[in-house]
């Protein structure tokens, strides 16, 4: 799965990867982004791509509380046109997650250690992702009353998912899962609401484990209330 990660990157290193139009937001460093947090993706809008903060944990449109979004942070690439939560953003509402890193935590039996993965150059890369727009009917719990725009009865909460896939040789002694990264060739086909699903099924794989590396943090990155530049010190040998 892929629980966490961060972004903190200038904008203008996206800017080199892909053309883009901010719409709303900014993107200010990330060191440990968790669910339920807005974040600045990528997606299509009226034929332009727009940098827009999207809620990190997809709600379904048919969902009747957004509490489900919470198990849906991670999309399978497996399952992606089987399950009834991805098929239809699978087919038409695909974004990129901006991101320099993602951690994952190897579980032993009383403890639990926290590695970042980046590319092995360091600099910025997309993950592949999905986005929905769910409508809050009258009267549904505010879970998440922090959220800008997003507190009132009625109100759109856009939202999104990261798709993952099997770990690559790097990543596999740590999870048996990690976030889908899309090579920048690919970013403007992902990004085609017209390109078929059935066509990019197969980029949906795991990243060369040549082309990464992978380094054991400190264990202030267990905790999702923590983001400062720490989360990447190497921890202490």
């Amino acid at each position: 799965m892929c629980g966490r990660f961060s972004n903190a990157q200038e904008l203008s290193e996206l800017a080199a990867l892909v053309e883009f139009v901010v719409v709303a937001g900014f993107m200010a460093p990330r060191f440990n982004i968790a669910p339920r947090q807005l974040v600045p993706v990528l997606r299509c809008e009226e034929g332009r791509t727009v940098l827009r903060p999207l809620r990190w944990g997809l709600i379904p449109p048919w969902a009747a509380e957004e509490g489900i979004g919470d198990r849906l942070i991670n999309a399978r690439a497996e399952t992606l046109a089987e399950k009834a939560s991805f098929r239809k953003p699978f087919a038409r509402q695909r974004c990129l997650v901006p991101a320099d890193g993602f951690y994952e935590w190897r579980r032993a039996e009383r403890s639990r250690t926290p590695f970042r993965f980046t590319l092995a150059g360091g600099g910025l890369f997309c993950f592949a992702g999905l986005w929905e727009r769910w409508l809050r009917p009258p009267r549904a719990p505010d879970l998440f009353p922090d959220d800008p725009g997003q507190g009132t009865e009625g109100a759109v909460v856009e939202t999104f998912t990261i798709i993952t896939t099997e770990a690559n040789a790097l990543v596999r002694p740590v999870h048996e899962r990690m976030p889908v990264i899309l090579p920048a060739e690919h970013y403007r086909s992902w990004l085609d609401e017209q390109q078929e699903a059935g066509f990019l099924q197969p980029l949906l794989r795991p990243f060369p484990a040549e082309e990464m590396a992978c380094v054991q943090v400190s264990d202030k990155v267990n905790s999702a209330r923590f983001d400062g530049p720490e989360c990447f010190q190497p921890a202490p040998t």
